[in-house]
C-alpha cells in the first residue's frame, strides 16, 4: 500500500518505453494524510468467525479486528481481487514513507496482526470448549505484484500463529515473489486461496490466539531519483471459523469486485460550465459493474444505484430489478446486461451556479434477507463537477516522466466552449532528495490534425512542488490572464534537464491515447505507449482567489532517526534533527511492542538502555506532552 516524509537513499527499478519513463512511488500519500483511528482495541477478545475482505477501502485496518496499522486497504493496486478491496503490504511504513531499515539485502517491512481471539470455547446459548472436531480452518488469499511493483524470488510473504500457551509466534506458511503474470501461469488464478487447518489443541486453543502476516522486502539498485515503494502482496477475504473443511472455499456472498465508476464519458471530472453546454454527449450511455457469486450454486440478486446532489435536494433513482447470478468459478462476472451494464437513466439538473457535486450509490442484494456477508454489497463514486478537467481518480500508482533534454509532453483536453485558461495543476510524486526538482518549462498548445501544433503560451524555469497531502496537485497560474482556448487544446510541460520529473501516474484509468510526447530528435509527436491517465489538471473559467488562507494545522507523525539499528540490545542514541532544544523537557519516549503493548515509557533523552527488551522488533514514539510533535521508527533488537 496506492500515496511523504523524508526519503532515505535507496533506489528502486523503473519501466522505460521508448523514451517514456515509469517509475515506483517512494511515498504513499493516502497513508500519508489519513489519520490513525482514534479508538484502540486492546485486549478486547473476537469471537468466531473472524472475516475480513477489506472492502471497506478504509486506508488502515478495521481497528475492531486488526490491532496495527502498517498495510495499506485499498482497491488500486490488485488486479482481479476476490471482492473490493485487499490489504496491500509493501515497503512502505504506516506514515506513507519508505521504511528506515529498508535495504538492498533484506528487511522485514509490513506486518497486519488480528485482534485476540477466543478460540478456546464456542459461544452461544450452550457454551463450549472448542476441540478438533469443531473443524477449525484459517484461510485467504493472496496475490504478489497486482499493478503494482513484483516482489523478488528472495522476497516473501509470511503467516505465523502466536499461541498463548507458549507466548511465542510460530511459523505456519510462506511463499516467494513472482510476478503476478506468472503466479497466474503458475496457478491459473489471479489470487490463490490458502486453507490452514487448526489442530493443534494445545498451542492453539486457548483466549489469546493471534495471526499474522508480514512480508520481507528488498530494494534494487537502479538509476538516482526512481527509489519507490516495492515487492507488493496483495491478501483479501481472511476467514477463520469452525465447521469448515479443506475443500472450503465456498462462501454465500454476492460482492463488488471493483469501485464504482465515473458517469462521464470521458473524464472523471469537468468543469460544470463545460458539461451543461453539451450534458447529454458527455454522459456515459451504460455502467460497468463487476459483480461476483462466491458460492457454487445460483442466487437471485437485486441491483441499484441511487443518484444524490450534495447540498442540494435532487435524486435520482434506477431499479435494475431481479436476476440469476451464477457462481464465479463457472461463469465468472455477473453478465445480465441491467445490472452488469446499467443504462445511465438520469440527467443531472442543470442548476445554476459554478459547480456541482453528486453521490452515485450502487447496491447489490442477494434475496429478501441477504447474504451471510454485506459489507461488499455496496460502492460509491462522487461525481465532481468544479472548475477542473481530470482523467485521473487522484491516486497515483507510479510516477511518469520522460527523455532526454528538450522533449516535450503533451496532455489532450477537449472544450465545448470557449474559456479562459487560469492554471494548471500537476501532481508531482516525491522522490529521494527531491532529485527531481529540477526547472520545467510549462507548455500550452493548440491542436493539428490530431497533434499538439504551435505553443501559445509558455512559462518558463519553473519547479516541481510536492503538496503534502491526497489529491493535492500544485496550481502553477497562467500569467497570461486573457489565454483563451478553445476546441482541443493540449497542456504539459518541455524539459530543460535529462532528470525524471515524476508525475503521478494513474494505472486504473488508462487515457494515454490523450498523452503525447516528442523526444526533440525530428521525429515529431508520438503518442504513448503506456496505460494509465497523467495526473494533471487544467483549470477553465472564473479568475482564481488569491491563495491568503492560512492551511489548518494537521499534527504530522515525523522520522526518528535510532542508532544503531538493528541493536544489540544495549545503547542506542535518539536524533531529532529539527526540534527546537528549548522543547526537549516536552518530550517523552514510549516503546510497545508488535502487538501493542506499551513496553516502556521515560522523558526524552538521546541516549536510553535496552538491557530490559528481548529480541524482537519494537515501534518507538517521541511525543511532546500536547501532542503537536510526534516522531516515530521501527526499531530491531537482535541479542
Amino acid at each position: 500500500m496506492k500515496t511523504n516524509i523524508i526519503i532515505l537513499v535507496l533506489l528502486l527499478p523503473f519501466i522505460t518505453f521508448g523514451q517514456e519513463v515509469i517509475s515506483d512511488l517512494s511515498v504513499n500519500p493516502v497513508v500519508k494524510n489519513t489519520e490513525f483511528p482514534l479508538k484502540k482495541q486492546k485486549n478486547v477478545l473476537k469471537n468466531l468467525p473472524f472475516i475480513d475482505d477489506f472492502s471497506a477501502l478504509s486506508v488502515f485496518p478495521d481497528n475492531t479486528l486488526w490491532s496495527n496499522n502498517y498495510v495499506f486497504v485499498n482497491a488500486a493496486f490488485p488486479k482481479f481481487p476476490i471482492t473490493l478491496g485487499v490489504a496491500t503490504l509493501d515497503a512502505l511504513n504506516d506514515t506513507g514513507a519508505l521504511y528506515q531499515e529498508a535495504s538492498t539485502s533484506g528487511f522485514i517491512a509490513d506486518s497486519l496482526t488480528s485482534q485476540p481471539i477466543q478460540l478456546d470455547s464456542i459461544l452461544g446459548v450452550s457454551p463450549s470448549a472448542i476441540k478438533k472436531s469443531d473443524s477449525v480452518y484459517f484461510s485467504f488469499y493472496y496475490q504478489p505484484q497486482g499493478v503494482g511493483n513484483a516482489p523478488e524470488k528472495n522476497d516473501s510473504l509470511v503467516l505465523e500463529f502466536y499461541s498463548p500457551k507458549t507466548a511465542k509466534w510460530h511459523h505456519i506458511w510462506s511463499d516467494t515473489g513472482t510476478t503476478a503474470q506468472n503466479f497466474y501461469d503458475h496457478y491459473q488464478v489471479w489470487f490463490k486461496q490458502v486453507m490452514i487447518p487448526i489442530t493443534d489443541s494445545l498451542k492453539y486453543f486457548h483466549k489469546g490466539f493471534r495471526f499474522r502476516f508480514y512480508n520481507y522486502a528488498s530494494l534494487s539498485t537502479n538509476t538516482a531519483g526512481m527509489a519507490g515503494n516495492a515487492d507488493q502482496w496483495h491478501i483479501d477475504y481472511v476467514y477463520l471459523d469452525k465447521g469448515r473443511n479443506k475443500a472450503d472455499s465456498i462462501y454465500k456472498d454476492i460482492a463488488f469486485v471493483e469501485p464504482a465508476e465515473s458517469v462521464l464519458k470521458n473524464y472523471t471530472a469537468m468543469p460544470w460550465s463545460q458539461f451543461k453546454l453539451n450534458a447529454a454527449s458527455e454522459m456515459k450511455d451504460t455502467l460497468r459493474m463487476t459483480i461476483t457469486n462466491l458460492d457454487t450454486i445460483i442466487y437471485n440478486s437485486a441491483y441499484k444505484y441511487a443518484v444524490k446532489q450534495e447540498n442540494g435536494t435532487w435524486s435520482s433513482n434506477y431499479d435494475g430489478g431481479s436476476y440469476n447470478i451464477y457462481p464465479y468459478k463457472d461463469a465468472g462476472y455477473q453478465t445480465y446486461v441491467k445490472h452488469a451494464s446499467p443504462d445511465v437513466n438520469f440527467s443531472f439538473p442543470l442548476v445554476s451556479g459554478d459547480s456541482a457535486s453528486f453521490t452515485i450509490k450502487h447496491s447489490i442484494k442477494e434475496g429478501i434477507l441477504g447474504d451471510s456477508y454485506q459489507k461488499n454489497d455496496t460502492t460509491s463514486f462522487k461525481q465532481h463537477f468544479y472548475n477542473y478537467y481530470a482523467y485521473d481518480d487522484g491516486v497515483p500508482e507510479s510516477g511518469y516522466g520522460i527523455t532526454p533534454k528538450k522533449a516535450m509532453l503533451a496532455y489532450e483536453f477537449t472544450l465545448n466552449h470557449t474559456d479562459t485558461l487560469r492554471a494548471v495543476q500537476f501532481y508531482f510524486n516525491q522522490t529521494l532528495y527531491n532529485i527531481s526538482q529540477q526547472y520545467f518549462n510549462l507548455c500550452v498548445w493548440k491542436h493539428l490534425n490530431g497533434f499538439p501544433d504551435s505553443i501559445i503560451y509558455k512559462q518558463s524555469r519553473i519547479k516541481p512542488i510536492y503538496e503534502d497531502s491526497l489529491n493535492q496537485y500544485h496550481t502553477y497560474r497562467i500569467e497570461d490572464t486573457t489565454l483563451m482556448v478553445n476546441g482541443t487544446f493540449y497542456v504539459g510541460w518541455e524539459q530543460t534537464t535529462d532528470d525524471f520529473l515524476n508525475v503521478g501516474f494513474d494505472k486504473n484509468n488508462d487515457r494515454h491515447e490523450h498523452v503525447f510526447y516528442n523526444t526533440a530528435d525530428g521525429s515529431g509527436w508520438k503518442n504513448s505507449l503506456l496505460s494509465g491517465a497523467l495526473m494533471i489538471r487544467p483549470l477553465l473559467g472564473k479568475k482564481l482567489p488569491e491563495f491568503t488562507a492560512i492551511k489548518e494545522y494537521k499534527p504530522t507523525i515525523k522520522p526518528l532517526i535510532a542508532y544503531p539499528n538493528p541493536s544489540n540490545g544495549h545503547i542506542i542514541h535518539l536524533s531529532l534533527t529539527d526540534i527546537n532544544i528549548s522543547h526537549i523537557s516536552d518530550l517523552h519516549i514510549s516503546i510497545y511492542d508488535m502487538l501493542g503493548n506499551k513496553i516502556q515509557e521515560m522523558p526524552y533523552k538521546e541516549n536510553i538502555s535496552l538491557a530490559e527488551l528481548h529480541s524482537g522488533i519494537y515501534l518507538v514514539y517521541v511525543k511532546s506532552d500536547d501532542n503537536t510533535t510526534s516522531y516515530f521508527c521501527r526499531l530491531s533488537i537482535i541479542k
